[in-house]
């Protein structure tokens, strides 16, 4: 079986990498074959990409000077710079024509021709996002050299429903699996319907995003509810040491991308409230994202070392490792997600973990059993439980061991993951040989 997995890009971390990587690796060490298609180009030296090249699985994507103007943001703004320098004499015509016209002064005149122009061409040329695109001519070249049989879409929203209809009218069976809880707050699901409903398959991640991919997005067809994958960093045996040490700082670990989805925000107000009671504490988060420089000022603005909290990202899994052995208590504070990994992850290391109730978290973590949780957009309950296991290290233990307990007690490995797919990819197969039986 020849499976096609397809991502609109490639970030240094993710969950959605982690796991897509990870069912790639697992398919292909059961004989299937795979590939791989970003969209975006992808940097060698990311982790995955030297996971899939190690697993001998062929990225494909587009050339590094194609992919950049056509969807790099650093990228666009410096074109666009070069462009103005070139134009200058049309902008400094358009501002002399303004001010004989309008009887301005030449100065703000050039300048308000200047504006227009570059937003027009912001707007009607450079800003727009090429790698749909780009990704259509990707699918017809690879689909001639390498002709897959089956497409799997790890989608994000609205950026890889193009692939349905192209997958569609080529005959090729596709899986659309949405990594994010859809909810009417967020507009980004307008039109889903139009296009998901094509799909052979749809995957959800959670029984809470299945729901939100039926009510927001009116999905009619059968959704599959897949398990978290991940692999235990801990093959020859489990083991951590819960007893804080006097006098060394207090670590609360967050790992997330600087989204807007995962209340990074709200991470700082409840570092500044556990800060006035408990000096010792200190929040570390590893992500990078488009957030950065309003988080950075946010926290200057409630007295916190910005620079001391925002440790970039991490670029592999023996860096990851490290983070979790440090950390006392781990924190994610999202206002929306499908079914964290980074949570999964958390519990496969046995960390103490205080989250929100939000997405597919309420079916990994039960309340006061193996984690806390916490309402989305209240730093004021993460505070709370922070405080309250800094003071209790028997209830940081007996957290920690039942999150363990339950990761090892739950279908999170490659191999099952692995094999439940090569089911779903069969059964999508011997529905397109008998055309009339696509499942309803």
């Amino acid at each position: 079986m020849k499976i096609l997995m397809i991502s609109y890009d490639m970030q240094d971390f993710g969950g959605l990498e982690e796991y897509a990587v990870n069912l790639a690796i697992g398919l292909k060490g059961q004989g299937q074959e795979v590939s791989w298609l970003s969209a975006a180009w992808v940097n060698p030296e990311n982790q995955y990409a030297r996971r899939l090249k190690n697993a001998d699985i062929p990225l494909v994507q587009p050339p590094k000077w194609i992919s950049h103007p056509a969807s790099d943001w650093d990228t666009k703004e410096r074109l666009l710079r070069r462009l103005m320098l070139i134009l200058s004499p049309l902008t400094f015509l358009l501002g002399l024509g303004v001010s004989l016209l309008k009887r301005r002064p030449l100065n703000p005149a050039w300048t308000s021709a200047y504006n227009w122009l570059k937003g027009k061409l912001m707007d009607r040329l450079i800003g727009h996002d090429y790698r749909k695109i780009l990704g259509r001519l990707l699918l017809n070249w690879w689909n001639f050299r390498w002709r897959p049989e089956i497409i799997h879409i790890q989608g994000y929203t609205t950026t890889l429903l193009f692939v349905i209809d192209w997958a569609r009218a080529k005959g090729i069976p596709v899986a659309y699996e949405e990594h994010q809880t859809p909810d009417p707050q967020f507009n980004w699901w307008k039109g889903f319907e139009n296009t998901i409903n094509k799909a052979n398959r749809v995957i959800a991640v959670s029984e809470k995003s299945a729901q939100g991919l039926r009510e927001v997005c009116k999905v009619t067809r059968p959704i599959v509810v897949r398990h978290p994958l991940l692999s235990d960093p801990f093959p020859s045996g489990w083991q951590r040491e819960y007893n804080h040490k006097s006098g060394k700082p207090f670590i609360v670990t967050t790992v997330a991308r600087l989204y807007v989805t995962k209340g990074i925000t709200y991470l700082l107000d409840t570092a500044a409230i556990v800060k006035k009671t408990h000096p010792n504490a200190e929040f570390k988060v590893y992500g990078e994202g488009e957030l950065r420089d309003e988080l950075l000022a946010k926290a200057e603005s409630l007295g916190l070392d910005g620079e001391r909290i925002f440790m970039g990202a991490f670029t592999n899994r023996e860096e990851l490792s490290r983070i979790m052995a440090e950390t006392d208590v781990f924190l994610l504070p999202s206002i929306l997600e499908g079914q964290p990994l980074v949570i999964v992850e958390a519990m496969a290391y046995g960390c103490p973990i205080v989250s929100t109730n939000v997405g597919g978290i309420p079916e990994l973590i039960t309340e006061g059993v193996n984690g806390l949780l916490c309402p989305p957009e209240d730093p004021g309950c993460l505070a709370e439980k922070i405080a309250l296991l800094i003071g209790d290290p028997a209830l940081r233990e007996r957290l920690g061991r039942a999150a363990r307990e339950f990761y090892e007690n739950s279908p999170f490995e490659m191999k099952a993951a692995a094999k439940f797919f090569a089911s779903v990819y069969g059964e999508m197969l011997e529905e397109r040989k008998m055309p009339g039986r696509m499942k309803q």
